[in-house]
């Protein structure tokens, strides 16, 4: 029944209009509190088959540096999510540490895998920051790091 619901959904967003589909606006820059949901996806890059962790963060606030207008232009927070990726090769892990400990998630006689067990409802500081995309046609919203929230 699942399955029919979500057939039907994907077959009213295609009868959309063409005219009346827009582009979303990208988060503005700037810092926010967030909550980590549900367990990190893992899987492998397009390019180069490089594995990885996927985090979704919940947008809970906006800090002052972020522009207000301008969230408020795309909607606001509500039900606003990004996701977060970390390469788990030996040279990039050092990264996925660094963000599990501003995640408050403790390192100490734990491996990688236990942290991320303590992920979901965790709650991080992100910066965001645009990035254009390959073709220069489109600006994406991109986590570019992790602080400790306060």
């Amino acid at each position: 029944m699942a399955n029919a619901t979500a057939q039907r959904s994907f077959e009213s967003i295609l009868d959309t209009p063409a005219e009346e589909v827009e582009r979303p606006i990208p988060l503005p820059e700037g810092t926010y509190e967030t909550i980590l949901v549900g367990m990190p996806a893992h899987g492998e890059s397009a390019k180069k088959k490089t594995p990885y962790v996927e985090f979704t963060h919940k947008l809970q606030s906006a800090l002052d540096d972020v522009n207000a207008e301008e969230l408020e232009q795309m909607g606001g927070l509500a039900d606003k999510t990004i996701k977060n990726t970390y390469y788990t090769t030996p040279t990039s892990l050092f990264m996925l540490t660094d963000f599990l400990d501003a995640c408050g998630i403790s390192a100490e006689g734990r491996s990688i895998r236990q942290m991320l067990d303590d992920t979901p409802n965790a709650s991080v500081r992100i910066l965001i920051k645009h990035e254009p995309s390959e073709d220069g046609q489109r600006i994406f919203a991109r986590v570019a790091r992790a602080l400790k929230s306060e």
